[in-house]
């Protein structure tokens, strides 16, 4: 079922959003931050030549040319964090572009920052992402600050300031078990709390870097039982029916069938801990299935010979797991599944069966020479 004027509605609203928000007080950011680390990555460039829908084709290309900021920047005054989005306040005035995710800051909670905050901490390292309840979204966007931290070497006796969101999914608490954030404090912050910092500190990572997602998968390395009985399959992920974002395989079954003939383990990441995924897909010279958080499990193949196999959606899709399997050197292919039903974002589709044997044949051969 389609949804046209809950859509249009969106449509509208982000525009009226972003008015509103030009219209708070703000401080400029480069008045407020101090670089501790800075550098620039060279121009953006990735051809999309693979199979890829619209939406991951337009994200390429307006970013084509673009150079990316890395930086490691602390703050110059006590400031407040918001709890949303990450943003920093300054005495009741927002200071823009202080998230991760600059395009996506809107509507954070102003009039609270203008009153006593909840809690004060003497020194805090920002680690708050929007999106930082998705699993591709902790990889590249929480752990790539802790990684630029620790390459940095700020002390470890500054505790690592999050937003309630991030630190509430089963793979937060999982990371933290296993020791990913090297011993340092994690501060939660509750969804609606203004948290005061007497000196904050800013980590600001390139996205989708080769060596910082090595790093990050040696992170977990050590937790990785490299003597596990786990299979050394090839595996294919699936969604089950019970997925957030839908975007579900009509004829699941049938393509279950053709990966398990193929050779693959059919396997729903949704039902593993992180322990168990970074075990597994260590084990797993090719990794395929539908666009979507699970592919992100290939970090844990860093430095081995790997084949991607990545079914989009013909009317969403973005080109981030490409772009992650291109950094590694790893080979990958893709197709297109056919006659999506429902909503763009999670829209149900079909798997042509004939195509996907003979991708599963090719990446068995390319893989296996």
């Amino acid at each position: 079922m389609n949804y046209p004027f809950r859509d249009q509605y969106h449509r509208l609203r982000k525009p009226l959003l972003r008015l509103c928000d030009s219209l708070l007080p703000a401080r400029p950011r480069s008045d407020f931050l101090q670089p501790l680390l800075e550098r620039t990555s060279d121009p953006f460039c990735f051809e999309t030549v693979a199979p890829m829908p619209e939406q991951a084709r337009a994200w390429a290309e307006e970013r084509k040319g673009a150079t990316e900021r890395e930086g490691l920047y602390k703050a110059l005054a006590p400031c407040s964090v918001d709890p949303k989005i990450g943003v920093l306040f300054h005495q009741g005035r927002v200071i823009w572009k202080t998230s991760d995710l600059p395009e996506r800051e809107r509507s954070p909670l102003f009039f609270a920052h203008r009153k006593s905050p909840g809690r004060q901490l003497p020194e805090a390292i920002v680690l708050h992402h929007v999106f930082g309840d998705n699993y591709f979204h902790f990889f590249m966007f929480i752990m790539n600050k802790v990684w630029l931290v620790e390459q940095f070497g700020l002390p470890r006796s500054i505790p690592f300031l999050v937003n309630a969101t991030s630190a509430n999914t089963p793979f937060f608490r999982q990371a933290q078990e296993l020791g990913a954030f090297f011993g340092r404090d994690v501060v939660v912050q509750g969804r609606r709390e203004i948290v005061k910092v007497d000196q904050a500190y800013l980590a600001l990572p390139f996205f989708c870097n080769a060596d910082t997602m090595t790093w990050i998968a040696g992170a977990f390395r050590d937790e990785i039982d490299e003597t596990s009985e786990q299979s050394d399959r090839p595996v294919f992920t699936i969604r089950s029916s019970t997925a957030p974002n839908g975007r579900l395989f009509r004829n699941q079954d049938e393509v279950s069938r053709l990966a398990e003939k193929a050779g693959f383990e059919v396997l729903d990441p949704a039902t593993m801990t992180l322990k168990e995924q970074a075990n597994r897909f260590a084990k797993a010279p090719i990794i395929a299935g539908a666009h979507g958080a699970a592919l992100t499990n290939m970090i844990f193949r860093a430095g081995k010979p790997t084949g991607v196999i990545e079914l989009f959606s013909p009317s969403m899709g973005s080109p981030h797991y490409a772009m992650m399997a291109r950094e590694f050197g790893f080979c990958y292919r893709s197709t297109l599944t056919k006659n999506p039903e429902g909503r763009t974002f999670t829209a149900s589709t079909e798997v042509d069966l004939v195509e996907l044997e003979k991708m599963f044949d090719d990446m068995l051969a390319q893989v296996q020479t």
